[in-house]
């Protein structure tokens, strides 16, 4: 996190990076101090998948200037913000209402705070002010996704400081927990006490003093075993404020083959045919050139015989090519037919239902996007006729931004 202060040019830096392995900090900051650090995690283990983690810092303007400035923070990778605080609790709205909500408080005379994504899981919001010796209490709440690691969930809990904290207060809590099933600490921070079973509800707290930065991991993990492996998780929440509305989740990891050989003696029956995004999304070189690395292996890996259809398509379709995978310089022709596409315009999914009547032969099908489907009809049954093939889809496309802030 870093404070960017208006004052002399001069930055001063919260010291706090979530998800990040390193502090940070640079020789031009000047750290604002954080004095008091609460950790709270929280997972239900009838559905692992997703725990729930607010940090809460004090910290302590020590200058002799009021500050202000812009606060940023970086979330987990697969972390979700879902509350912010400053002194108070707020919670997440769209960005166009929160920025109504936040323009009529300031003309109320108010200082409200106002949180932004700025990119990937970077956040910013306006901390003012910081008054001469006085304390702010920032508290963010993120939801995070649990690691499978065999039959094990597990749970990773930043804990970042660089300064000499006055308390450290950690608690975790696991509900819904059989006895059989008791989180396990695996991190290398060491605790006097483990998890305590008050009727399937285990908790672990820890209350510390003066506590001084480490350069060793500062983060708490530990796991909880799935008892029931490859069964389905599945979890069902009602909005507390519509209670006609609901929410379903559901995972489920099916068995891996047990042999490696994919095309077993298929290679004159199998018939593929590549379905290649070209709109403009997927213009990044890069990307492509891992896509087309990937597909080289598979298709030497195979050793296929006969033909393979290309069909390159947008807002619409363009007519198959096909390549002889008989003839020796067949993938020279495929790779400079790849590579000089040209990346233009929207995409539009749904137009491929019609290639189940158009190529009908095919086997298999080689899906190259990133599946955003930007115009055309929405209606998922339209793919019906498309999915009783085998679809496989190649994506090195870098994560979407969110269209809500």
């Amino acid at each position: 996190m870093s404070l960017r202060t208006n004052y002399d040019n001069s930055r001063t830096s919260f010291p706090m990076y979530f998800g990040q392995r390193t502090k940070f900090g640079d020789a031009a900051s000047t750290p604002l101090k954080m004095i008091k650090l609460q950790v709270e995690q929280q997972v239900n283990a009838k559905f692992p998948l997703i725990h729930q983690v607010a940090t809460t810092m004090t910290f302590k303007n020590e200058h002799n200037r009021i500050l202000e400035g812009a606060l940023e923070f970086t979330l987990p990778e697969t972390a979700t913000i879902c509350g912010f605080g400053l002194d108070v609790d707020g919670v997440v709205v769209e960005k166009e209402k929160a920025r109504v909500t936040f323009e009529k408080e300031v003309r109320k005379g108010i200082d409200p705070v106002l949180v932004e994504m700025i990119k990937g899981n970077v956040f910013r919001t306006r901390v003012y002010p910081m008054p001469v010796g006085s304390t702010r209490i920032v508290r963010i709440t993120y939801q995070d996704q649990a690691q499978m690691e065999n039959d094990h969930f597990l749970f990773h809990i930043p804990i970042y400081f660089n300064t000499t904290l006055e308390n450290l207060n950690i608690s975790l809590i696991c509900t819904h927990a059989s006895t059989d099933c008791q989180p396990q600490f695996l991190s290398k921070v060491k605790f006097q006490q483990n998890f305590v079973n008050s009727n399937g509800r285990y908790c672990f707290e820890s209350h510390q003093v003066n506590v001084k930065s480490s350069q060793d991991e500062q983060s708490v993990t530990y796991m909880l075993k799935n008892l029931t492996p490859r069964q389905l998780i599945h979890s069902v929440e009602i909005d507390p404020d519509d209670h006609s509305q609901a929410y379903f989740a559901l995972c489920y990891v099916p068995p891996l083959l047990q042999t490696n050989n994919i095309v077993p003696n298929s290679q004159n029956s199998m018939s593929i045919c590549i379905l290649w995004d070209a709109s403009l999304s997927r213009a990044n070189l890069e990307n492509h050139n891992h896509e087309i690395s990937m597909l080289k292996m598979i298709l030497n890996t195979w050793k296929l015989n006969g033909n393979l259809t290309i069909v390159v398509f947008r807002n619409e379709l363009e007519e198959p090519c096909s390549f002889n995978l008989q003839e020796q310089d067949y993938w020279s022709q495929l790779d400079h037919f790849l590579t000089n596409l040209s990346y233009d315009g929207a995409t539009n999914l749904f137009q491929l239902a019609t290639l189940s009547t158009t190529i009908p032969n095919t086997t298999h099908y080689f899906l190259f996007s990133d599946c955003l489907s930007t115009i055309g009809n929405d209606e998922p049954t339209l793919l019906n006729n498309l999915t009783t093939k085998p679809i496989w889809i190649f994506n090195a496309n870098s994560a979407p931004e969110p269209i809500f802030h």
